[in-house]
C-alpha cells in the first residue's frame, strides 16, 4: 500500500469520528481490528495511536475498566474459556464465562439514547434497521459481546443449569437481535425442557433472521423435531424433507428412520403441495423471508452500482445461497472476477511503490 493510499483511508476515519469520546474510541478500535485482520498493521497501530492520542488520563481509565477485566483484556478472558471448554474444563470456564456476563452487563448498558450492537456485517445491522425500526443510536461495541455471552449460556447449559442460561441468551439476542445462534441455542434448551410451546414461538422468532440455508434447515429440522413431538407425523416428515433441500445433514435421515418407526410404515417424500401445506398449518414462510431478500437485494444492488466488488461478492454469495437464481450467480462470477481483478492490480501497485 502506498503512503498515499494510507492517509486516505486514515483521513476517511478520522471524518467519521463524532467528538463522542466513547464512541470515537470503540469506532477506532473496531478499525483497528479490521485492518489488522486484513494484515495492514501499520493502519492498525496508527488508529491505535489516534484513539489513545484522543484520551485524557480519565479516560484512559475508564476504557481500561470498560475493556477489560482487572488487567485482561476481555478477548483474552473469552479466548481462555473457549480454550477450557473444548478441552472439557466446563467449570473452569464456567468461572470465566460468569466474569464476562457480569462485566458486559455493569459496562455495555443501554441508556436513553443509545445501545451497544455486536453486529458481524453490514446485512445484519442494514437488516435490524429494516426489522425494529431503532430510534436510538447504536454503538457497535469493540468485542462479540453475543459470543461471549453464548458461551456463557452453553457452560450453564453443560452443568444443567436451563433456567440460568435463558435470560443469559436473552442478553445475547440484545446485543445483536438479528443473529439466529442464540436463538437456535434457546431453541435446544426448550427441546431439553419439553417447552413446546416456547419451542415453535422460538422458531418462528428466527426464521425471518435467516440469511443462510444452514439456518433455514435448522429451523425446519426444529420443526420436524417440533412435530414429532405432538404426534403430527406427516407434519414431520415434510419438514425433515424440506430441510435436507437446504443442507442435506446426515442427522436428519436418522430423525426421519424414527418417524417412520412411531408411523410403523416406510416413509415416502411427500408430494411439494404436503410440503406446502405443513408450512400454511403452521403458518410459517416458505424460504427466506421477505425482509432478509429485500435488504440483500438492496445492498447487492448498490454495491454494484458503486463497483464495490468485495460487498458485491459477500451479498451475491448471500442470494445465491438462499436462492440458488442462475441470473445471482452469473452476476456474481462476473463480480468475482472483478474484484479478482482489483486485487491483483492493488498487490502489483502495492510491489511498485
Amino acid at each position: 500500500m502506498t503512503e498515499s493510499e494510507k492517509n486516505e483511508i486514515l483521513e476517511s476515519v478520522r471524518k467519521q469520528l463524532t467528538g463522542d469520546f466513547k464512541q470515537d474510541v470503540l469506532f477506532l478500535q473496531k478499525q483497528a481490528e479490521h485492518y489488522t485482520a486484513q494484515n495492514q498493521q501499520e493502519i492498525a497501530n496508527e488508529l491505535v495511536e489516534l484513539a489513545m492520542n484522543s484520551m485524557s488520563q480519565e479516560q484512559k481509565a475508564y476504557m481500561d475498566q470498560v475493556l477489560c477485566i482487572g488487567s485482561r483484556r476481555l478477548d483474552a478472558v473469552y479466548g481462555e474459556a473457549r480454550r477450557l471448554t473444548r478441552q472439557n474444563q466446563t467449570a473452569k470456564s464456567l468461572t470465566l464465562t460468569k466474569q464476562l456476563y457480569e462485566h458486559i452487563r455493569e459496562n455495555f448498558k443501554e441508556t436513553e439514547t443509545a445501545r451497544f450492537f455486536s453486529f458481524h456485517n453490514l446485512l445484519e445491522s442494514n437488516l435490524y434497521y429494516q426489522l425494529y425500526h431503532p430510534t436510538k443510536n447504536l454503538l457497535q461495541a469493540p468485542f462479540d459481546l453475543m459470543l461471549y455471552l453464548g458461551l456463557h449460556a452453553y457452560n450453564l447449559v453443560e452443568v444443567r443449569r436451563l433456567d440460568e442460561a435463558i435470560p443469559v441468551l436473552s442478553e445475547a439476542i440484545r446485543y445483536n437481535p438479528v443473529c439466529p445462534d442464540p436463538r437456535f441455542e434457546l431453541a435446544e434448551i426448550y427441546k431439553l425442557m419439553g417447552e413446546r410451546k416456547k419451542l415453535l414461538e422460538t422458531i418462528k422468532e428466527t426464521l425471518p433472521l435467516c440469511t443462510s440455508s444452514y439456518a433455514l434447515s435448522r429451523c425446519y429440522t426444529n420443526m420436524g423435531y417440533y412435530c414429532t413431538e405432538i404426534k403430527d407425523y406427516d407434519g414431520a416428515v415434510a419438514f425433515y424433507f424440506e430441510s435436507m433441500i437446504f443442507c442435506n445433514h446426515p442427522a436428519v435421515r436418522g430423525e426421519l428412520q424414527n418417524v417412520s418407526q412411531l408411523m410403523g410404515k416406510k416413509i415416502a417424500p411427500p408430494t411439494r403441495e404436503e410440503v406446502l401445506a405443513a408450512f400454511a398449518k403452521y403458518e410459517i414462510p416458505n424460504g427466506a423471508g421477505e425482509e432478509v431478500m429485500h435488504t440483500v437485494t438492496s445492498l447487492s444492488d448498490q454495491a454494484v452500482e458503486k463497483k464495490n466488488w468485495k460487498d458485491a461478492v459477500f451479498f451475491l454469495h448471500v442470494i445465491c445461497d438462499l436462492t440458488n437464481d442462475p441470473a445471482a450467480q452469473e452476476l456474481l462470477n462476473r463480480c468475482e472476477s472483478r474484484l479478482e481483478e482489483e486485487n491483483k492490480n492493488s498487490s502489483e501497485n502495492s510491489q511498485n511503490a
